[in-house]
């Protein structure tokens, strides 16, 4: 009751807008989203690559993978995302980045969760792309730690972010592996993925320049496999 006397206040006193349409929230305490914009997140259907995650061609495909893989995944087993990302799924990411909207990350989270059962076997710890200090200052926090903590197996930050690299949505192709090259190294928490599953999740994979790059670096701690999760997967038309 209490909960519902706050929300009511805050609607009437401040008017809070949805981060993506705008709309008017009647529960701000829920978070920056409306349920309408949440419920319009798509998705991707099975059957989905083994290796990438993208689906494959037709509905009823026997082959397990795609023709061509699009990305670089390195040593990542496999990949998976929520969806394409366009849409609602497109702009809720860009306000969590950009808009400083992190309850966000954690409604992406909540919504990733039963990609952990996509893949073949248990995942043991879920580690976060991290950003470098620099970034994350400025922003406030990151995005796929956030998202990390709300997926439900342990959270471990193995990783530290060493260069301050530019943005990678300003590079394409070759220059996005080039800006991320040792970006990455293991650091003393690596020692808790040893001989377990590991998925790495960040926001978005375009390229796979920066999971791949840190998949790279996590492998020095010797995890049994590191698969990666994100929320959305860009540029499905290079396939």
């Amino acid at each position: 009751m209490i909960r519902a006397l706050l929300d009511g206040a805050l609607a009437a006193l401040l008017a809070p807008g949805c981060a993506v349409c705008g709309a008017l929230l009647d529960r701000p305490l829920d978070g920056a989203v409306c349920p309408a914009c949440w419920a319009r997140v798509p998705r991707f259907s099975p059957p989905v690559c083994a290796r990438c995650g993208v689906p494959l061609a037709s509905p009823r495909a026997t082959a397990s993978c795609c023709d061509v893989c699009s990305v670089d995944l390195g040593v990542i087993a496999g990949a998976r995302a929520l969806g394409p990302f366009e849409g609602t799924l497109a702009d809720l990411i860009h306000a969590c980045k950009y808009g400083r909207r992190p309850s966000i990350a954690t409604g992406l989270g909540r919504l990733m969760r039963d990609l952990r059962h996509t893949w073949h076997e248990p995942i043991d710890v879920v580690v976060p792309v991290p950003l470098h200090p620099r970034r994350e200052r400025e922003r406030g926090f990151n995005q796929a730690a956030l998202v990390a903590a709300a997926l439900g197996p342990p959270v471990c930050e193995a990783l530290t972010r060493r260069v301050h690299t530019s943005p990678q949505a300003a590079a394409s192709g070759a220059a996005r592996h080039a800006n991320v090259r040792d970006a990455f190294v293991a650091n003393r928490e690596a020692r808790q993925v040893r001989g377990r599953v590991v998925a790495l999740v960040d926001d978005v994979l375009t390229t796979g320049a920066t999971l791949s790059a840190a998949a790279a670096a996590l492998a020095a701690a010797e995890p049994a496999r590191i698969v990666a999760l994100t929320a959305a997967r860009a540029e499905l038309a290079r396939r």
